[in-house]
């Protein structure tokens, strides 16, 4: 029989590869997508086997009937506070309510569980999530992928090409970073969605 999945963002970088993903495991994929969603978007994600579902993703109940059934919602919301907490949030709530037993925020990032507050915005955001969803008693996994390689071309201060330097966090130049495709954190994300014996941490 197969797993109904359900993919928050799917219509996002991450979240459509994420559903793509699932399929090619005989997964059955609910795309969650807002109204006014890109419809080129939502088109391909039909057109390739995904349940397009359009929901109003601030409406509690519109969110919890495309969650029931489901056995895992993947949450792939990108975005700040509005987003990563109160957005994911009502997610969560909504599977909760619906009886979903397992969840994947949005974490795909380094592991800032033991990370103190303020030292970055982003792990903040999710630590503030966190506090929440260990508030429920859904069963989830948080996918830490240390960072997209894909960043490494970017020109970013970490890994500079155009003038040819290299930055490293903190007082330690040999601080180790690791660094993930987006496909692979894909695949390792549809492959979690789809073993209830996946841990809470799962550290690529």
């Amino acid at each position: 029989m197969k797993k109904k999945i359900l993919v928050a963002g799917a219509t996002g970088d991450l979240g459509g590869r994420i559903v793509k993903a699932l399929l090619s495991k005989n997964a059955e994929v609910i795309a969650l997508v807002r109204h006014g969603a890109d419809q080129t978007k939502t088109d391909q994600l039909a057109a390739i086997g995904a349940t397009v579902i359009k929901a109003d993703t601030n409406n509690f109940d519109e969110v919890k009937k495309a969650c029931t059934g489901v056995s895992c919602v993947v949450s792939a919301l990108a975005g700040l506070h509005d987003v990563i907490v109160d957005a994911q949030t009502l997610l969560l709530n909504a599977a909760v309510a619906a009886g979903v037993p397992r969840f994947i925020p949005s974490d795909y990032s380094t592991n800032f569980t033991n990370l103190p507050e303020g030292e970055n915005r982003n792990f903040d955001l999710r630590k503030q999530f966190h506090q929440k969803l260990d508030q429920t008693n859904i069963a989830y996994t948080s996918i830490f992928i240390g960072a997209f390689s894909d960043i490494l071309m970017y020109g970013t201060p970490l890994y500079n090409l155009k003038n040819n330097t290299i930055g490293f966090w903190g007082e330690n130049p040999d601080f180790k970073l690791d660094f993930t495709t987006k496909d692979n954190t894909a695949a390792y994300t549809a492959a979690v969605a789809l073993d209830d014996s996946a841990p809470k941490i799962l550290q690529i």
